[in-house]
């Protein structure tokens, strides 16, 4: 019973120096996050023809220093139907100390249309007084 109770003292006290020795202040922190930021300009054309698609250009400006673009996301408004699209820039934040910045970005936003008409893109600003930033794309033959 005592050569028990000493082994297993023993393997505590093996185990507690080797968690000791490994402490998470050695290790590299890793910060990472992926957010939605506010669009805060479009710019482009506003009339294409069928199947030829038109570049947008849309700035945001980004929560730190190090956020980079990752992606458009976007969502129909009305069940069921195609268009009006709500578009929404997702960023990616690598990084464990990320300064705020001011400095705007600019990511192209592709559009191509299959079929004439009207189309309605809206860009979420994220700002309550004007949440979107309205295009209406005309698409002709």
């Amino acid at each position: 019973m005592k050569t028990m109770k000493l082994k297993f003292i023993t393997l505590l006290i093996i185990v507690a120096s080797i968690g000791g020795a490994c402490s998470l202040d050695d290790k590299e922190q890793y910060c990472f996050t992926s957010q939605y930021t506010g669009i805060t300009g479009v710019t482009g054309p506003s009339a294409t023809t069928v199947n030829t698609p038109i570049t947008l250009n849309v700035s945001y400006i980004p929560l730190g220093t190090c956020g980079t673009f990752n992606k458009f996301t976007e969502t129909q408004t009305i069940t069921g139907q195609d268009f009006p699209k709500d578009i929404k820039v997702l960023v990616d934040y690598e990084g464990c100390q990320c300064p705020a910045t001011d400095t705007a970005v600019t990511v192209p936003y592709i559009f191509t249309a299959t079929t004439p008409g009207s189309y309605e893109l809206n860009f979420l600003t994220g700002v309550e007084a004007n949440p979107k930033i309205t295009r209406t794309i005309t698409v002709t033959e």
